[in-house]
């Protein structure tokens, strides 16, 4: 009941639209037979454990894509974390393994696992502090992360992606996976209103609307149904866009915040797409996906168990 409250509060905003560097290296991980390849960004000088932002690519991309895309780089010189950009399996990330009706591939849950315990043995990692951010099918990615209530991860971020088919047949029924989604509403890629098809007499979502979506993740955190918004002031710099803050009230360190991007398209708000402008679509530039990501991380942390010790 509380679930489809906030659904139907949820529906009823889907809004018009309002009138670099150097490259990093590749560096190689051996993990369940396969020959894996990552990109790191360390802050010079690094000496106290330190958090760690996984930044997952969209399909057919690359990490040294994202690392220029979204520039959290900088960032991470910044505010003091390092900054790792795996690489999925022939460009693409398998967020259905398990989903009825997909064949099985690698499984990249654990690869990233794995990936933060290598990482750990030769950096000052901060286990309570690992995070996890994706766009398009890495934002997809990191969703399937956050509902199998993975311990080793403390907060999740998903950029043009939504909750996929198959969810409720794979994931967790509850948890703590504090998540921020980042959305436009003329996304053509991965629609605000999802994308179905008809099987029979019934329609199955390929992709749940984004509403839909906070809705889900409301209800897998034990949230209420009480929806707040906010505008984000415009930098006059994006016409025709907007930005709308979507939260509700959640349980202590279990958050769910949605930024509804009106008129936005298929990319991440605040930076110049390095793919097609026909797929990119509108950029706002009211905010930057980097740092909205980033604040989000901050505030959250898991307790460390004897096993990361």
């Amino acid at each position: 009941m509380r679930r489809m409250l906030l659904l139907i509060l949820l529906l009823g905003l889907i809004p018009p639209a309002r009138a670099q560097d150097a490259t990093p290296e590749v560096q190689m991980f051996s993990f369940a037979d396969l020959e894996r390849t990552y990109t790191l960004h360390v802050p010079p000088g690094l000496a106290e454990p330190a958090p760690v932002v996984i930044i997952l690519h969209g399909r057919g991309g690359t990490g040294q894509q994202m690392a220029v895309y979204t520039g959290f780089d900088e960032l991470a010189d910044r505010e003091g974390f390092i900054a790792l950009y795996p690489d999925g399996v022939e460009g693409e990330w398998d967020y259905v393994k398990g989903v009825p009706g997909y064949p099985d591939a690698q499984d990249d849950t654990a690869f990233l696992v794995g990936l933060v315990d290598h990482l750990a043995e030769d950096y000052p990692v901060d286990l309570s502090r690992v995070y996890v951010a994706g766009f398009s099918n890495g934002g997809f990615m990191a969703e399937r992360i956050a509902c199998e209530n993975s311990p080793r991860f403390a907060a999740y971020a998903s950029v043009a992606a939504s909750g996929f088919g198959g969810m409720t047949q794979i994931c967790a029924q509850s948890g703590q996976s504090p998540i921020v989604l980042i959305h436009g509403t003329a996304d053509n890629n991965v629609p605000w209103q999802g994308l179905s098809v008809t099987r029979g007499e019934r329609t199955v979502y390929v992709t749940y609307p984004v509403p839909e979506t906070m809705a889900y993740w409301a209800e897998f955190n034990g949230c209420g149904s009480e929806l707040k918004t906010d505008e984000v002031p415009e930098s006059g710099d994006s016409p025709g866009t907007g930005v709308r803050i979507l939260t509700v009230t959640c349980p202590p360190d279990a958050s769910v915040i949605i930024y509804a991007v009106l008129g936005g398209g298929h990319n991440w708000p605040g930076r110049d797409a390095n793919f097609p402008a026909q797929i990119a679509g509108t950029i706002n530039r009211d905010i930057d996906a980097t740092e909205v990501i980033w604040t989000f991380f901050a505030q959250h942390q898991r307790p460390l168990s004897t096993a990361d010790s």
